[in-house]
């Protein structure tokens, strides 16, 4: 039975689509806000929400993924009267299914959810096959469960697979989960770095070489191909690889057989191949620098692995995952964590993404050592700079908070030195107050043109204007 959650504060309009919503035979339930919706979705288990994008207490594009995040996972569609180019995009690009205006034709609804009820069973039973051991990866963020759905896939398959994802976002702990998950899993996991692989020497190292092929050459040696018999080969910045060794790899791909130097025969070698790149393949096929028939032999599987500021809430959970294991690999005491430390990284947008936090968790509690708990002022001081720049924006016209702030962070922790929530506080009212300056410059005298621009409820905007004593034309 497919269950429906209506999160409108049209109560006219909440009352027709549930009426129709039951003639269908589907359950149903209304919500007239944000926050009693996201209540009700963490409650029951529904498989779609029709959402609105006013409402009072929040922009509805805003909860898109909070409701995805949700036990059930339910699919997210927007309803709404004001419809827009730029909001539709904004949907979609946060995983909304579709984005629909009032009045939506109620044929169309009820195809709708039609094809999302078969879409929601197959993948139902899709889920009870791609059953797999997971243990290593830490998160349970909407992102990142949608690529591990496709790293499943790839476990129930031999064919082989592209890993591509910025630096730090875990590639070969991937690539090793796939080969435990594997039918391969028995067998060796060897890994080439490419990077590191001269053009002269690849021969050699890819597929070894035999006793007095050169001098020196006193023993036969297996190439690191061969070590991967039965086994899983992960070519690690593949996209590095020379036009040379390109050309022997793609041979030995198409044949599985190599020849190691100074041998007559070829061997026959079976292996499966889980290749990684923070580099686009495509753009250096484009640019010729890398051969379009040896991408097309690697990208079986594509997994994109997502950076870390677009996998909502796991920086809390690597947080509680990492801290108590380096404490341990320290030898001191595991410490506690406070909310504040983990709202600071929360903050950061990560470039480094989890490689960065794990180093920049260790450098935090050498700096706490023999306190109990981390709190942002153990947090590098660089770090914590890029972070209040983040939240001033240097720009916003306020000297003295700039000042005060920058001499108490920049440096040593002290009793008068400025505390996270009420430098937050301050700042997120400076900001808020710089906006509602912004809106009430624009020359629009219609309050629902006003709302639609800036994603505020009526009500919200009434109460803003009131806080900041701003008038509305």
């Amino acid at each position: 039975m497919t269950n429906i959650l209506i999160i409108d504060d049209d109560d006219i309009f909440s009352r027709q689509m549930g009426l129709y919503i039951d003639r269908m035979g589907y359950e149903y339930r209304i919500a007239g806000d944000m926050k009693t919706g996201l209540e009700m979705a963490d409650s029951y288990s529904f498989d779609l929400v029709f959402l609105d994008v006013i409402l009072p207490d929040s922009n509805g594009l805003a909860g898109i993924n909070r409701l995805k995040a949700s036990p059930s996972g339910p699919e997210v569609v927007i309803i709404t009267g004001d419809g827009d180019m730029d909001g539709a995009e904004i949907a979609l690009n946060n995983g909304a299914w579709d984005y629909l205006v009032k009045p939506p034709a109620y044929n169309k609804i009820k195809l709708l959810i039609q094809r999302i009820s078969q879409f929601r069973n197959e993948k139902t039973k899709e889920k009870q096959q791609l059953i797999f051991n997971r243990q290593p990866i830490i998160g349970n963020s909407p992102a990142l469960n949608d690529t591990l759905v496709k790293v499943a896939r790839a476990c129930l398959s031999d064919g082989n697979v592209f890993i591509t994802g910025e630096t730090g976002t875990g590639k070969e702990l991937i690539a090793k989960v796939l080969h435990e998950n594997s039918n391969r899993r028995d067998n060796p996991f060897i890994v080439v770095d490419c990077t590191n692989l001269p053009e002269t020497l690849a021969g050699n190292i890819l597929f070894g070489h035999r006793k007095g092929t050169y001098t020196g050459a006193e023993h036969d040696r297996s190439g690191l191909v061969k070590q991967a018999d039965r086994g899983i080969l992960f070519l690690d910045e593949v996209g590095d690889l020379s036009p040379g060794v390109q050309k022997s790899l793609l041979r030995v791909l198409q044949e599985k057989k190599i020849r190691p130097i100074g041998a007559k025969d070829e061997i026959s070698c079976d292996f499966r191949v889980i290749c990684a790149s923070n580099k686009d393949l495509k753009t250096l096929v484009d640019q010729g620098v890398f051969r379009k028939d040896l991408y097309f032999r690697l990208v079986v599987f594509h997994i994109d692995l997502p950076p870390l500021r677009q996998r909502q809430g796991d920086v809390r959970q690597l947080i509680n995952h990492y801290v108590p294991d380096i404490c341990h690999q320290m030898n001191i005491n595991v410490k506690g964590i406070s909310n504040d430390f983990v709202e600071t990284l929360e903050c950061y947008d990560w470039p480094g993404n989890v490689r960065e936090l794990i180093n920049l968790l260790h450098l935090s509690l050498t700096n706490a050592f023999d306190e109990p708990m981390l709190y942002p002022h153990f947090l590098p001081r660089e770090f914590r700079i890029k972070i209040l720049q983040k939240k001033i924006k240097i720009n916003t016209g306020n000297d003295d908070i700039k000042e005060k702030v920058f001499l108490n962070i920049s440096q040593a922790p002290s009793n008068n030195m400025i505390q996270y929530k009420e430098f937050r506080d301050h700042v997120n009212n400076l900001m808020e107050s710089k906006y509602i300056d912004y809106l009430a410059g624009l020359s629009v005298k219609n309050i629902s043109e006003l709302c639609r621009m800036s994603g505020l409820s009526r009500s919200r905007i009434y109460q803003l204007f009131a806080k900041h004593k701003k008038t509305i034309r």
